[in-house]
Order: C-alpha cells, then sequence, then structure tokens
C-alpha cells in the first residue's frame, strides 16, 4: 500500500495542486478517481478536504455546458497552491500528477491516428501522430529495418490508438522497471 498523507491540510493542498496543474475543470468523479482511486489519497480525508475546500470558496463547483458538475480552482485557491504547495513533500505531489496523467489516458475518447513512412537507404522511418479532437498527443518518428516493418507496428497501433498511448503513457511513468534487473555474470 502506498504511503498516504495523514492530514486534510496536505490533502486540501494536493487537490488544489491537482486542479492548478490541470489547467481545466474536471468532474467530481474524475477528481474521485484520480485521487483515490489511485491510492494518493485517503477517503476520509478526502472527503473532508473537499467539503472544506468547498466551503471556504478555495475550490468552486459549476454547471458545465452538458450539464454536469465540475469543479475548478478559484483565485484563492490559485494563491493557496502558490504560496503553501511545497509544504506537502514533492513524491505526493508527483504521485497525483501522474495518476491524473494515467487516468486521461486512460478516458481518451476521440483517438485518431494518422501515419506516414519515410523510406530510407538503410530502412524505413514509420511517422506516427496521435490525437484526441484537436489535439496532438503523441508525434512519434520510429526507425525500422524495412518497410514492411513498419507497416506491421503501424497495423498494430492503428487497432486500438487509445489503448497504445495509455500504454505508452503508463510504460513512461511507471516506477517498475519492465525487464529483470540480474546481474549479468559474464
Amino acid at each position: 500500500m502506498n504511503y498516504q498523507p495523514s492530514d486534510t491540510n496536505s490533502v486540501k493542498l494536493l487537490i488544489c495542486y491537482l486542479l492548478y496543474n490541470l489547467k481545466m475543470q474536471i468532474t467530481p468523479e474524475e477528481l474521485y478517481d484520480i485521487a483515490v482511486d489511485s491510492g494518493t489519497i485517503n477517503y476520509f480525508h478526502y472527503n473532508e478536504a473537499v467539503d472544506e475546500l468547498l466551503v471556504n470558496d478555495t475550490i468552486l463547483s459549476d454547471i458545465d455546458t452538458n450539464g454536469k458538475v465540475v469543479f475548478s480552482l478559484s483565485q484563492k485557491g490559485i494563491t493557496y497552491v502558490k504560496n503553501f504547495s511545497t509544504y506537502v513533500q514533492r513524491s505526493f505531489r508527483d504521485r497525483l500528477m501522474h495518476s491524473a496523467i494515467q487516468y486521461k489516458a486512460r478516458k481518451m475518447k476521440n483517438a485518431s491516428l494518422s501515419t506516414d513512412y519515410e523510406e530510407l537507404e538503410n530502412g524505413c522511418n514509420l511517422i506516427c501522430k496521435i490525437s484526441d479532437d484537436k489535439k496532438v498527443l503523441v508525434d512519434m518518428k520510429l526507425f525500422t529495418d524495412s518497410r514492411i516493418q513498419a507497416e506491421l507496428i503501424s497495423d498494430k497501433i492503428s487497432t486500438n490508438p487509445a489503448d497504445f498511448y495509455s500504454e505508452f503513457i503508463n510504460f513512461i511513468l511507471s516506477e517498475k522497471p519492465s525487464f529483470d534487473e540480474e546481474d549479468d555474470d559474464n
């Protein structure tokens, strides 16, 4: 089990830190999933912190264009984060942001893929762009030994660009190496 912040003030700072760095509104369900379901914040501290932040207008509750309740950071919350966020351990802040990035990657809805091939003297580059709505999320060039290899990789990615992106993000943010760390005795 992950070590969690043990006081409501730290949790309030973490929630404000997350909202500040996401730079977007977020539904209460999304905030809960990122903070509590990830194991970063304890359920009881989370509920108490959100209640206090709403009561003192540090975070604001609003209705978005789809009729959903969303949270955003007030000017008071922005000042709070800028002045006090370093009072919470960097590891907590980083873990919460990693959870948010992974969550958003899993929830991607409109992923699209565009690919191109660049023939080279000694192989082929696969040029791959993954977008969600109007944002380019990945713009990657991958060298392969042949055009056939590039096409096979492209076909695999194109089966589900959202899953590819999510796994790509999970790999980057993973704290566990995916290879054996055994020493070579050779």
